[in-house]
């Protein structure tokens, strides 16, 4: 048989992280500008595991397997997989709800396949078996177990045995666009549960956030996390607004070397970026017990996310800044000391330097001439905003009455 592959065969934890560095470029929010990804990523993983950046809504993680299963039937499984994914997108036409649609402005014309951003998901919640597979190897491995079982009636036995069956006319039309029956919220429900047991991403599962925070810790349903989850989410709280301050900080630097160099597009960013950090700091103290708050702890636990344990040169960049907004704290100094001191500033400078080589801002005019005004200047939430898209859906789907037709 000749070759058929025709996505790069990396793992899927590769793909992942390799496509959530490149949605970077395009969501300011999601820029790691002073490399403190690592951190933020394993903390990420932690609190809701096979959550990522790109996913936009649950019912995908059953699309995915749907057209596999599909595709695994055709002579050319893997081009047909394709296919029908860009057909997805075209069937969602007269969807009751199709917001969050991948491909919704480009048609089938999309470059990356839901497939692509869903895989490392599918895995970590064993909705298809082998965790490590390639989305080419289970096509072309379910087309030779087709070939040669004796019962091919039976189908490939590469995905979870109990799966539900796909909406009749899929994926042709999807009348319902994402909205999932009561039978699929309680098939994802109980995957994920069984997948991530222990989690903030359990928790949510069974405490319904009410929506509309921009930060899991100030959900109402959080306030009954104890234990090891409170533990966790203190540290991604207190990591997420002290390391704010230094990102702040380095956009008001980019923002006064964009001033005095004369470039125009971007005026009084600097007053505004003054203004966020006196909010930054008139609100650290309520929020984080400075004193307390104990960074080898933080990147103790980010490690046992990680196969190799921080940088070093991220966790002492961490204990630096931490360190320094401690002291000024401890002085009671106005913010200015801070933002204006020379030891801030140096460390703001170097840690752009060890991230960003030559094409750092700080260091070329060039690089500078072409600033957006914001470069990572967003406080961390740890994927939350995607994260209750997805608990919105799922919890939506499990109030449906029992006795609702399928879609």
């Amino acid at each position: 048989m000749p070759s058929q592959i025709a996505w790069l065969d990396a793992s899927s934890e590769e793909q992942r992280r390799m496509r959530d560095i490149i949605q970077m470029f395009t969501d300011r929010e999601a820029r790691d500008e002073l490399g403190i990804g690592t951190i933020r990523d394993a903390l990420s993983d932690i609190l809701f595991p096979g959550t990522s950046t790109l996913h936009t809504r649950a019912r995908y993680l059953l699309f995915i397997p749907w057209i596999y299963t599909r595709a695994a039937n055709s002579r050319h499984p893997v081009r047909e997989a394709e296919a029908l994914e860009r057909r997805l997108v075209t069937a969602f036409a007269d969807a009751d709800d199709s917001d969050g649609l991948l491909g919704s402005r480009v048609g089938t014309a999309l470059k990356t396949l839901p497939s692509q951003i869903y895989w490392a998901a599918l895995g970590t919640y064993g909705i298809r078996r082998d965790a490590s597979a390639t989305r080419e190897s289970i096509l072309l491995a379910d087309e030779k177990e087709i070939i040669e079982s004796d019962d091919p009636i039976s189908g490939p036995r590469t995905w979870h045995g109990s799966i539900p069956a796909h909406p009749e006319g899929f994926p042709a039309a999807v009348p319902s666009g994402f909205t999932l029956t009561r039978e699929e919220a309680e098939w994802l429900r109980d995957r994920m549960v069984t997948a991530a047991p222990g989690t903030l991403l359990e928790y949510f599962i069974h405490h319904p956030p009410e929506g509309g925070f921009s930060f899991p810790w100030q959900d109402p349903a959080a306030q009954g996390v104890t234990g090891p989850l409170r533990l966790q989410l203190d540290h991604a709280r207190a990591f997420s607004a002290v390391m704010h301050g230094a990102q702040l900080l380095y956009n008001l630097m980019l923002a006064e070397r964009y001033e005095a160099a004369g470039f125009e597009g971007h005026e009084d960013l600097t007053d505004q970026y003054e203004e966020l950090i006196a909010q930054w700091a008139q609100q650290l103290p309520t929020e984080v017990p400075l004193g307390q708050w104990d960074v080898h702890a933080l990147i103790a636990l980010a490690n046992t996310q990680r196969t190799r344990p921080v940088p070093d040169a991220t966790q002492l960049f961490v204990h630096n800044w931490t360190d320094l907004v401690r002291q000024h704290f401890a002085r009671q100094d106005p913010i200015s000391t801070l933002t204006g001191a020379s030891a801030a500033r140096d460390l703001i400078t170097r840690r752009e330097k060890q991230t960003k080589g030559q094409y750092g801002r700080l260091h070329s005019d060039k690089r500078l001439s072409s600033w957006g005004g914001a470069s990572g200047a967003a406080r961390l939430t740890f994927r939350w905003s995607y994260v209750q898209r997805i608990l919105e859906d799922l919890h939506n789907g499990l109030a449906t009455p029992a006795e609702a037709l399928r879609a």
